[in-house]
């Protein structure tokens, strides 16, 4: 088990904790899980990431891709980013 997944051990005293609160009280405290499950995630995700730019240089670097080859590359995956955006917010 690694060192982070250790933190999220529920120990007997936040169990308890827990088990008596209230609906408010769970709602707020899911929503903070969420929120910073969320953050985690995001900071993990956008490690690594090329971007269109990143792409477009690479692209332009490979033999057989000219400027209008790339930008309709670029476009399409563009496109596509803004679809799979829309559909995980959605």
């Amino acid at each position: 088990m690694s060192k982070k997944s250790r933190n999220l051990i529920l120990n007997r005293k936040d169990y308890e904790r827990i088990r008596r609160m209230d609906h408010c009280q769970m709602t707020l405290w899911v929503e903070s899980v969420y929120k910073s499950g969320f953050k985690d995630g995001k900071a993990a995700a956008s490690e690594g990431v090329l971007t269109i730019d990143q792409v477009r240089e690479i692209l332009i670097g490979l033999n057989g891709f000219g400027e209008k080859r790339v930008s309709a590359v670029c476009s399409e995956l563009k496109k596509a980013m803004n679809t799979t955006v829309e559909q995980t917010v959605g």
